[in-house]
């Protein structure tokens, strides 16, 4: 007479469902419970976290004005600007943009707004701009994004008109489509 093998084989792991291949990864909630038995299982998680690190940035566009601040050329040169630059503080606009990112007009709206404290302490043009653009997603309905503009720039007093526009804002890189502002968080 022969014993079934039932009785002599161990019930599966519990852990194992977990760690399969073939399903979905776990979420952070089953992580902060799930108990470690080896170092291998540690190992195993650092892996996961790093490759989902890394195609959460996939979706993320990076643009910037380069590594130097800009002055336009119109302000080159001596009495072009006072002597006096008053450093302004650096701004960061988040923006939740909808069905598109146009990140040239993001970055303006981030200047206007520079520009407009410029003016409250007397100056009437920007010099030493330097921007960056961070667009972020889509979210997850595939049509939201978060887009970080940063802008830093001095504030200055000149007989010369202000450009009223970026510098090298060419290299602003967006999504395309008509974009809708849904929110802007100074």
């Amino acid at each position: 007479m022969s014993l079934p093998t039932s009785i002599s084989t161990p019930p599966p792991s519990p852990l194992r469902a977990r760690f399969s291949s073939r399903s979905p990864s776990p979420s952070l909630k089953n992580l902060a419970i799930m108990p470690f038995k080896s170092m291998a299982d540690v190992a195993s998680l650092i892996v996961r976290l790093r490759r989902y690190r890394k195609r959460a940035a996939e979706g993320h566009i990076y643009s910037d004005s380069g590594d130097e601040p800009y002055t336009d050329g119109r302000f080159w040169g001596e009495g072009a600007v006072s002597a006096k630059k008053v450093p302004l503080p650096e701004r960061e606009d988040v923006f939740v943009c909808r069905d598109g990112v146009d990140a040239e007009k993001l970055v303006r709206l981030a200047r206007a707004s520079l520009y407009e404290e410029a003016q409250l302490i007397g100056a009437n043009v920007l010099v030493e701009e330097q921007w960056t653009c961070h667009v972020c997603g889509p979210r997850h309905d595939g049509r939201t994004f978060k887009v970080h503009v940063r802008y830093a720039a001095h504030a200055a007093r000149s007989d010369r008109p202000d450009p009223q526009r970026p510098p090298v804002l060419e290299r602003a890189r967006g999504v395309p489509g008509l974009m809708t502002i849904l929110d802007r968080q100074d």
